[in-house]
């Protein structure tokens, strides 16, 4: 399996601020409820996908050696990701999401999500590094937009039975979390060298 794809399935179907709110509201309003949250993630994931595309298009068109360690910075992200599933103790579902005004906030909340940012600029600074076209850039965007939704849309769905399972098995989940994150970082260092 190719290390990018591992690494995307893994960044968007592990907990983060969306799929854990997407989870948390639909076990306590339901999943129709939730949706306009779960549209909004579709929608804020596309431009942050997209934008970081952009920015990492300028800067390998105008500073060629960011190209050579683009890889090697992923790659220690991703290790560093596995290292905080591992460390980390407890997942903190947060307090409860909005009532009103889900899609906007939801918009909001991915655009400034640090995970979102972090990982549409290692993703698309891979892809531009391989010579993609804004068009390409676009359809790229869209299907991780469209991965991210199916993402959040299965979390709320089986939120409830979620919960559970990390709240009994949390560290066994983050283990083996983890260590497909730090499999995906080896493998793009070898890709890299």
């Amino acid at each position: 399996m190719d290390p990018i794809l591992i690494y995307v399935l893994v960044g968007i179907f592990t907990p983060g601020p969306n799929n854990i709110m997407s989870s948390s509201k639909s076990s306590r309003i339901g999943v129709l409820e939730t949706l306009p949250f779960m549209l909004g993630v579709l929608v804020g994931t596309f431009i942050v996908f997209f934008a970081t595309g952009i920015f990492n298009a300028i800067l390998f068109g105008n500073i060629t050696v960011l190209k050579q360690y683009i890889g090697y910075i992923g790659a220690a992200y991703m290790a560093y990701l596995a290292y905080k599933m591992v460390a980390s103790e407890d997942i903190n579902y947060g307090k409860d999401i909005w009532k009103t005004q889900l899609f906007f906030k939801a918009i909001l909340l991915t655009l400034i999500n640090p995970k979102a940012i972090v990982f549409g600029l290692t993703v698309t600074g891979l892809y531009i590094g391989w010579g993609i076209q804004v068009t390409e850039l676009f359809i790229i965007s869209l299907g991780l937009a469209v991965l991210c939704f199916i993402s959040v849309l299965v979390w709320g769905f089986f939120g409830h039975l979620f919960m559970r399972f990390l709240a009994r098995y949390q560290k066994m989940f983050n283990v083996a979390m983890a260590s497909l994150l730090l499999f995906s970082a080896i493998l793009i260092l070898f890709d890299t060298v």
